[in-house]
């Protein structure tokens, strides 16, 4: 479980700026795209959405992402499992 002391804590133009940035697997592949970043009252994130596989934005699959699995860097998403493991995060409905 991630505690509000390990998440990263944004501001809401920090937050909204992580939309449409690449979400990479830990392996290099990207995966897709930030489609939401949620934050509890403190600004810390709760949770991240991504919308990943597809082409051009048909065939994607909403994913919801807790803290503890991915690290913002620079300007890329990192979660810290591999390619083949990111169809296996909990889907959500567009």
């Amino acid at each position: 479980t991630t505690t509000a002391a390990t998440a990263p804590m944004l501001t809401d133009d920090e937050a909204k700026n992580w939309v449409n940035k690449t979400v990479y697997s830990s392996d290099g592949k990207n995966l897709g795209e930030v489609a939401e970043i949620l934050r509890d009252n403190s600004g810390h994130v709760s949770e991240m959405h991504a919308d990943i596989g597809g082409f051009l934005g048909l065939g994607e699959t909403r994913v919801k992402v807790m803290p503890d699995q991915f690290k913002l860097a620079s300007d890329r998403v990192i979660l810290n499992i591999a390619s083949d493991q990111a169809k296996n995060l909990p889907h959500l409905k567009k």
